[in-house]
């Protein structure tokens, strides 16, 4: 197959580590992909909007895709026009829900998809109820992860980690979450890190001097991986607590709704559900108190064999080569 996928800018986020790792992963099954815009700074000089489709297919017709994939509203709606005048289908790939009126203009746009990827169980009967009987199908997929080797743990202080960006509604978290590391009995003996940038970050300095707390702060990095390796315990959601899990830390599970619990290996699949706390249907407790107890069951876990448990089921089932070919069979059948 040759796929073009389209993405609103190449920001690092979990959106684009998602298209990336599909197309590396459809590339080395044999498919053809391109991704637009292939660098930072090309979407300035062609936006990719519905208004652009004069200049872009020619482009898209040159080079001859058998389906065109989405993850952003507005270029949904440009894959909507492409496919109209060249008869290319195209694919949303839904990794949020969204307001009412931004989920009608969704329906809408559907009417002309071929099919919609979904990322957890939660988004998964959203859109199949917004959608209903009539095309197009929906696929229940998941966030895929290139697991790198397991290295040995060491026996010192562990590591707890949260890994986010900053900023909004997360750098509030964070905050509750280094109040949370300071009330357990053990915090002095911890190595504390946060992993990330944004305009909280100075905050988050001055709360962690105020509250006596040693902790390594690593501001924006291009790659996380040399952060992690030594993490025990990692907070956060998506893709963020997915890097800890497949490494060997044991999770706690932060997302947009608050803090959900620590991820065992019995609760693992329900976690995954709502996609560790980002997608629930209703709020969660955010205080330090409950991301504080929440710590220490992810510390218990991470001393006995909870942590091995979990990993070995993360690794399974976010693994990256079977998720793609599960996403290019579903491909493959809508042509």
């Amino acid at each position: 197959m040759r796929i073009l996928v389209l993405l609103r800018d190449q920001s690092p986020n979990g959106i684009t580590t998602y298209n990336r790792i599909v197309a590396e992963h459809l590339r080395h099954q044999g498919h053809v992909v391109d991704v637009w815009p292939p660098a930072p700074g090309w979407r300035r000089a062609l936006p990719l909007h519905r208004w652009s489709v004069p200049l872009l297919s020619g482009a898209v017709k040159g080079f001859q895709p058998d389906l065109i994939f989405i993850s952003h509203y507005t270029q949904a709606e440009l894959a909507a026009s492409l496919s109209q005048q060249l008869g290319v289908p195209w694919v949303a790939c839904m990794h949020n829900g969204h307001s009412p009126a931004r989920m009608a203009q969704w329906k809408a746009l559907f009417g002309s998809a071929a099919g919609v990827v979904t990322m957890c169980e939660n988004l998964h009967q959203k859109y199949s109820q917004l959608i209903g009987a009539s095309r197009p199908s929906v696929l229940l997929s998941r966030l895929p992860i290139a697991a790198p080797l397991l290295a040995p743990r060491g026996q010192g202080p562990l590591t707890l980690a949260y890994c986010s960006r900053m900023s909004g509604q997360k750098g509030p978290r964070c905050a509750a979450w280094l109040r949370a590391v300071a009330s357990l009995p053990e915090a002095q003996e911890f190595k504390v890190r946060v992993i990330g940038g944004g305009s909280y970050l100075p905050q988050l300095k001055s709360l962690a001097q105020e509250l006596k707390l040693a902790v390594e702060f690593t501001g924006l990095v291009p790659d996380a991986s040399p952060y992690l390796a030594d993490v025990d315990v990692m907070t956060g959601a998506g893709y963020a607590l997915m890097e800890g899990m497949v490494r060997g830390a044991s999770a706690v599970a932060l997302g947009f709704a608050g803090c959900w619990g620590a991820v065992t290996a019995e609760n693992f699949h329900r976690a995954v559900a709502v996609n560790f706390g980002d997608h629930c249907d209703t709020p969660l407790p955010e205080d330090a108190q409950a991301l504080a107890a929440a710590l220490q069951q992810a510390i218990a876990l991470r001393r006995g064999d909870g942590a091995e448990r979990l990993t070995a089921l993360a690794r399974q089932h976010f693994d990256a080569p079977t998720v793609v070919s599960e996403l290019a069979d579903y491909f493959q059948a809508l042509r």
